[in-house]
């Protein structure tokens, strides 16, 4: 494979780009982007917070996604995720580093990584796209799914912005979704393949180090484990009881839920009632004042305030709008066509990221050889 077939092959892409761009703006909203919403009913709801096991189907090895202001509990998942903000701004706390991400960041969250956000901005759009690192090791990555990357671009300088740029063409492409044409299928496999292949190529990273695994399993199942008594049991005297049985002081039971969760167990203990709270005003026709004081709110005013900090609105508001507590599951129809506006201006830039992910620069011609009947170096 020569440079220039390499570049043929990144024309190719852009043409098909555009063809892509051109036929989209006939194609509706709804059949256009891939959009996946958090969801928080039945069981689940906000509070869940564990191993997600949601690995790509069989036949393509890799999840796209999209969603605005939520608020996602504590997990971690086999997959590498990757996030990048078109608009807004949130914060993470990834494997117990705090994160704060603002419009046009990236950031590349490791297989088995503990992961939350604890608060997003309330004009937030975000992609993402879960990759299945054992199957692209599988296809010819060696070492894809032990390696650490290092990509977090808010903590990187200009050039390192400019060199991750190839990440959010395929992301953006990932998203926008035409699932009407019988060869979306496998364009959107070559594209998550040509992201891999960026990735393992031009992102820099950490071998993986075998010790830590147990230690985070460890610190995984005691925060956990701290998380499922601490529910339901909000006084105090409980919670001493619980940092006493886990070998804490309350300052240290604090400690370590800032470092996992991004915020303290009182403040942790608060949502907890505010999101029970709000889900009886979605669920019951109790009145405000009962649902107040069955959930530890004694002060009116203390309950008002607490309420619409965290969900934007007053509780009577938030009964009219029947939301679902701490998550916006559904985008606004302004918020779609500006989401399409954004990964269309990033997506004109797939020709260009195909060639970085496939071509071939001169430093390594020693290294080509003639893929044929008979191979030839070319020395």
């Amino acid at each position: 494979m020569t440079r220039g077939h390499g570049s043929l092959l990144a024309a190719k892409l852009a043409l098909e780009l555009r063809q892509f761009l051109m036929s989209s703006k006939q194609v509706g909203l709804g059949t256009m982007m891939n959009i996946a919403y958090l969801k928080t009913d039945g069981e689940l709801q906000i509070r869940d917070s564990s191993f997600e096991d949601h690995a790509p189907a069989e036949d393509f090895h890799c999840r796209a996604f999209m969603h605005g202001r939520a608020n996602v509990p504590y997990h971690w998942h086999r997959e590498m995720e990757i996030l990048f903000v078109l608009r807004g701004s949130f914060r993470l706390v990834v494997d117990e580093q705090a994160c704060e991400m603002k419009q046009d960041d990236v950031i590349i969250i490791n297989s088995d990584v503990p992961h939350n956000s604890t608060s997003i901005s309330r004009d937030a759009l975000i992609c993402g796209a879960h990759l299945d690192v054992g199957y692209f090791e599988r296809m010819g990555l060696p070492g894809f799914a032990s390696r650490h990357y290092l990509c977090r671009s808010f903590l990187h300088s200009r050039p390192f912005m400019n060199r991750i740029a190839p990440i959010k063409a395929f992301m953006a492409r990932l998203i926008l979704d035409q699932t009407s044409r019988p060869e979306e299928v496998i364009v959107r496999q070559t594209v998550a393949n040509l992201l891999a292949c960026f990735i393992y190529r031009q992102i820099p990273h950490l071998k993986a180090d075998s010790d830590a695994a147990p230690l985070r399993s460890d610190s995984r199942d005691r925060i956990l484990r701290i998380m499922g008594a601490v529910e339901g049991q909000l006084d105090n005297q409980r919670l001493s009881a619980i940092a006493a049985a886990e070998g804490l002081t309350l300052s240290h039971l604090s400690r370590l839920f800032k470092r996992h969760l991004g915020i303290g167990y009182r403040d942790y203990c608060q949502s907890l009632r505010l999101d029970t709270a709000a889900d009886e005003l979605h669920r019951t026709d109790h009145t405000v004042g009962v649902i107040m004081e069955r959930n530890g709110f004694g002060n009116p005013a203390v309950f008002y305030n607490k309420f619409r900090g965290r969900f934007g609105c007053s509780p009577a508001e938030f009964r009219r709008a029947r939301h679902l507590p701490g998550v916006q599951s559904v985008l606004t129809e302004e918020d779609t066509v500006e989401a399409q506006r954004i990964l269309l201006r990033y997506a004109a830039d797939l020709g260009k990221a195909a060639e970085i992910a496939v071509g071939i620069n001169v430093a390594g011609r020693k290294q080509i050889a003639l893929r044929a009947p008979h191979s030839a170096s070319l020395d």
